[in-house]
């Protein structure tokens, strides 16, 4: 066999193994994506289904760890952030309130420094502010409700089609006196809007969040 052939052969066998090297990473990746894709949803699942505290913080506790291990993924933090928001309305002492939304806040904040333009993280950053109000209404009702308000321009202005974005704009217009611009009447407009957005809102990702429909189809019964 001439040396012509075997340069030709070691060529080929290289073009092989890089091909197959290509491949096998692509299925690895892949196999890796279907597992994050099957334990998120497993746990946004048993999140929704959560019926006590303990079930309710081992949902948030997977939601970090996946973080912890998905480093340039927001979602995770995401959910992680929500589950405490939702956790902290059910804790009557300020103190303890204070100390689950400070959490909330450190996931939100590492999702947005992966993702800092993104909508939903704004809007989400909309809702935990009200949860802040709520350990100490008095002192900090004007500062949050303001910070609030900018946290909704923000989503709006990175995707003027969120939902839920609406649908937080609308709960806190309803809330605001007449004197400033709120009541029934300036709310009912946007819940309709949002409402619309809702039924609309298709993006194909099995993950995104899907919170706030029944919540404002509710709210625009009530004003109807």
């Amino acid at each position: 066999m001439n040396h012509n052939i075997l340069t030709s052969i070691n060529t080929a066998m290289k073009t092989v193994w890089i091909i197959l090297t290509i491949i096998l990473l692509s299925v690895a990746s892949f196999g890796q994506d279907e597992k994050y894709l099957k334990v998120m949803l497993a746990t946004i699942e048993k999140m929704e289904n959560a019926s006590d505290h303990d079930e309710m913080l081992e949902c948030i506790n997977q939601f970090e760890r996946i973080a912890s291990a998905e480093k340039t993924l927001w979602l995770p933090y995401y959910y992680g952030a929500y589950g405490l928001i939702i956790m902290s309305f059910e804790e009557a002492d300020g103190t303890k309130k204070d100390q689950v939304l400070e959490r909330a806040q450190e996931n939100l904040d590492r999702a947005l420094t992966i993702c800092p333009d993104e909508s939903e993280l704004h809007a989400l950053q909309a809702f935990l502010y009200p949860s802040w109000v709520t350990a100490d209404p008095m002192g900090r009702g004007m500062e949050y409700m303001e910070k609030m308000g900018k946290a909704l321009e923000k989503a709006k202005a990175s995707n003027s089609d969120n939902p839920r974005a609406l649908f937080l704009e609308a709960v806190h217009i309803l809330n605001l006196p007449a004197s400033m611009g709120g009541g029934p009447g300036a709310a009912t407009p946007i819940f309709v809007e949002a409402d619309a957005k809702f039924r609309a809102f298709h993006n194909g990702d099995p993950l995104w969040p899907g919170w706030g429909e029944e919540a404002n189809r509710a709210e625009l019964e009530k004003l109807q």
